[in-house]
């Protein structure tokens, strides 16, 4: 399975035998500085724009925006700094919410490209809310294995479970495989000792068996241990 995203740069394939797709993850509002807060209270998105510009350069193929801030309001920033980032860099974009005013105001600026929502999970009130607007503005997802069953899953086969009730969510509204990235959740070795086994082998069952295209968030890996960022891109 191939999954397709596009912008005003062209396309971007992620999938078996296909170059690793790297995500820009520092448009992250909780983790941005006091005065790029300040400023995005005022409207001002250039500050993002920059982190986004200077990751493009880097060879970063697509950014995450992630607006959550309890004084911030997402339903207007999320499609602003959207809007901006398609017209000023030009790179695919990931929308990092489960807020479906705020997804579908931002969708509505990226469409006709499209968009990664990031993400939905195998819990039915979240399938409900986000693969309608999946649908109607042709976004691809990333699909996190965490859901009604098994809650957060510590082990590989309930992992398996809850990613194949997502699939079966999505094709269930005619969303094909295609448009769905799935997360094997790599969660802090220093909590978890086996957690890299078990992402791994849950990573190759998504792609073998479930035959879907997958993804990664690596930055819980190294959380409490000394230098984090090594375990991080081990």
């Amino acid at each position: 399975m191939t999954t397709r995203l596009t912008s005003s740069n062209g396309e971007l394939l992620i999938g078996e035998g296909l170059p690793t797709v790297l995500i820009n993850d520092q448009l992250r509002i909780l983790e941005q500085d006091p005065e790029i807060l300040e400023q995005l209270q005022k409207k001002d998105v250039s500050r993002l724009v920059e982190i986004a510009r200077a990751g493009q350069a880097a060879g970063i193929d697509m950014v995450d925006i992630l607006i959550m801030h309890p004084d911030l309001d997402e339903v207007e920033l999320l499609p602003l700094v959207a809007w901006s980032i398609k017209q000023e860099v030009g790179c695919p974009i990931a929308l990092d919410s489960r807020n479906v005013l705020a997804l579908e105001a931002a969708l509505k600026e990226i469409y006709p490209d499209n968009a990664l929502i990031n993400s939905v999970t195998a819990e039915k009130e979240v399938l409900e809310k986000i693969l309608p607007l999946a649908k109607k503005y042709g976004a691809a997802m990333v699909g996190m294995p965490i859901g009604d069953t098994y809650g957060l899953p510590k082990v590989v086969n309930e992992r398996v479970f809850e990613a194949q009730v997502i699939i079966d969510a999505c094709e269930g509204i005619g969303i094909s495989r295609e448009d769905l990235l799935m997360d094997a959740i790599c969660l802090a070795s220093s909590a978890e000792p086996e957690t890299f086994e078990i992402t791994i082998q849950s990573l190759k069952i998504f792609q073998d068996e479930l035959k879907v295209s997958t993804i990664l968030g690596i930055g819980n890996a190294g959380f409490g241990m000394p230098d984090r960022t090594v375990i991080d891109l081990a």
